[in-house]
């Protein structure tokens, strides 16, 4: 009776268990590239949602380039994107301001490199800080919510899940 009972207890373990499935995640409605809207072309910028709560940014014109990457977290329906400092030399600058950046005044103020005394060179020179800047869907947008309004009343910022097309005129 006893050797029948160890059986049975065996054989409940083997078979009578479901096996657990890891929880998955729920995949975030931000979670994707988002392409810029409004700035005119030769610029463009992408916006890189991560699964892993992290994300990348990088946009370029015909001269130079930007960059940023860090980390994400939703509160009710808006992301917010936080910047990770990096390790290489760049100029700094918050996120959206791409037009009011002057290279020459940044290369004199330490305070614009994101290592002082160092030399920013190549292509992404331009690291763009996001502190705590917020953003929403609507449709298919992704609009920045304008932090610095009073300093930049003009600033927009939206991104679109479809990239922009340029259109060539041949004659």
């Amino acid at each position: 009776m006893k050797n029948n009972l160890v059986y049975l207890l065996i054989f409940g373990l083997l078979f009578g268990c479901n096996k657990v499935k890891p929880i998955e995640k729920k995949k975030s409605k931000f979670e994707r590239v988002w392409f810029d809207t409004v700035q005119m072309i030769p610029f463009s910028s992408e916006l890189q949602i991560n699964k892993n709560n992290t994300f990348e940014y990088k946009s370029h014109s015909c001269q130079v380039g930007s960059k940023s990457n860090g980390t994400w977290t939703i509160k009710n329906d808006t992301i917010i994107l936080n910047s990770i400092k990096p390790k290489e030399c760049h100029f700094q600058h918050p996120f959206g301001i791409v037009c009011a950046f002057n290279k020459e005044n940044a290369s004199k103020n330490e305070d614009n490199k994101t290592i002082k005394g160092c030399s920013p060179s190549g292509r992404d020179v331009i690291y763009e800080i996001f502190q705590n800047e917020k953003f929403y869907i609507k449709n298919d947008t992704l609009i920045h919510i304008n932090k610095i309004e009073e300093e930049f009343p003009h600033l927009k910022v939206v991104f679109s899940k479809y990239k922009k097309v340029r259109v060539v005129n041949l004659y």
